[in-house]
């Protein structure tokens, strides 16, 4: 038979709850002043849009959780970080806005998205000097070594395994530590019940937020690479590669006249012109960067890309897989069926290889595209040929000669 609380115990505990969150009200404060009050552009970009967020008591969070206007918090996670700590998970919060992770789950399944989410966030606010709680969740390390970094929530979460039976109520986290928040970092959660209406909303308010906020930085100096990087990528949303790739290679097409083929706009004048034929094409040769930073479902996507458009045209393709060194050549040639890349090699990169092949090789390509992370040595000259880099993650700086675009598995 049970018995009833001591109506004392309960005062008592309620009492302590209410000191327990006073506490954590009081941490929470001080670390957004350490932010307000720092100097740097870093804690100007931070501050400014932690100041967008409400906090609010949340005993059954177990972290923290945001939705784009509330923070909710756990007051014995709270508590339990080192000021430090609590500064990176409110900036970890914060980025999870910036980068709208609440607002464009969608279907997708919520605790692989949270921890998805995470493996984008933290290694950007790592490289930018915060402190993170111990469990953090890392590409490149512990149940995650196999994961490249620099990726996106989005390629995360497709290279994530499915989560097991039983996450049907929203709140498996799909992750070997359990709970609704594996890292301890903090997570994500729908603003309004995922509503479409109110997600698209959020997602534009804190798109202009991050560019003010941006502006803000800039008064205190340059903010970390990784973070304006990102910072970047929100405010300019990137083209679509594929028709970047479309309107180079077809750039590079020998157009010229033929009066097999007849103008078709002066026919009905009675007029019997030449018409522009760009339906040869020549050589075309891919550098393939095979440093092992390039994956398979970047590789497919850009194989299906350049097929679609080398298939257009009459040509060759001349394939190179190069390391320091070109490992292996392929030759595709229109007809051949669909194009598939098969990377040979290792080890590091220099792109000189490529260049120093054709050169060899008597090749004149109508252009030359590279697949690769910009992880590479580049030639001291620029090539007499037009050169296109197809580029796989965030690299930095750009190449000093060529065209650049960036390529993504979606």
């Amino acid at each position: 038979m049970s018995t009833a609380a001591h109506p004392f115990a309960v005062l008592e505990a309620e009492a302590a709850k209410q000191t327990a969150s006073e506490d954590a009200v009081r941490r929470l404060t001080a670390a957004r002043a350490t932010l307000i009050l720092g100097r740097d552009a870093r804690s100007a970009f931070f501050a400014t849009l932690a100041l967008r967020l409400t906090p609010e008591v949340d005993w059954a969070c177990g972290t923290m959780a945001t939705d784009g206007r509330v923070l909710a918090f756990d007051p014995r996670f709270v508590t339990g970080l080192s000021p430090d700590e609590l500064v990176g998970v409110l900036a970890h919060e914060v980025m999870h806005n910036a980068l709208a992770h609440p607002f464009r789950r969608g279907g997708r399944d919520p605790g692989r998205w949270n921890v998805a989410c995470d493996l984008a966030v933290n290694p950007l606010l790592l490289a930018a000097g915060f402190a993170l709680p111990a469990g953090r969740l890392e590409p490149g390390a512990g149940r995650y070594a196999d994961l490249p970094r620099g990726k996106s929530a989005d390629e995360y979460y497709a290279r994530l395994a499915e989560p097991p039976a039983g996450g049907a109520d929203g709140k498996q986290p799909n992750d070997a530590d359990g709970g609704p928040d594996p890292g301890g970092c903090g997570g994500v959660t729908d603003p309004a019940a995922g509503a479409p209406a109110a997600c698209e909303s959020a997602a534009a308010a804190w798109q202009v937020a991050v560019a003010q906020a941006e502006q803000v930085a800039k008064g205190r100096g340059a903010l970390p690479a990784g973070i304006a990087r990102t910072v970047g990528a929100v405010r300019r949303p990137p083209v679509d590669w594929r028709s970047v790739l479309r309107a180079f290679v077809s750039a590079s097409a020998c157009n010229d006249y033929a009066w097999s083929r007849p103008n078709r706009r002066f026919l009905w004048q009675g007029l019997y012109l030449p018409g522009l034929r760009s339906e040869e094409l020549g050589d075309v040769v891919i550098a393939v960067d095979t440093s092992g930073s390039v994956g398979p479902a970047e590789l497919a996507a850009f194989a299906g890309a350049v097929d679609a458009i080398l298939s257009a045209f009459d040509c060759v393709a001349t394939v190179l897989y190069h390391d320091t060194e070109v490992q292996g050549v392929q030759t595709w040639r229109s007809g051949d069926g669909p194009l598939v890349l098969a990377p040979v090699g290792g080890g590091g990169t220099a792109h000189a290889c490529v260049f120093d092949w054709v050169d060899r090789h008597g090749v004149s390509p109508a252009c030359v595209v590279c697949l690769t992370d910009l992880g590479t040595r580049f030639p001291d000259h620029p090539p007499a040929v037009p050169v296109l880099w197809a580029v796989v993650g965030d690299a930095d700086p750009p190449p000093p000669f060529g065209t650049t675009v960036r390529v993504t598995a979606g």
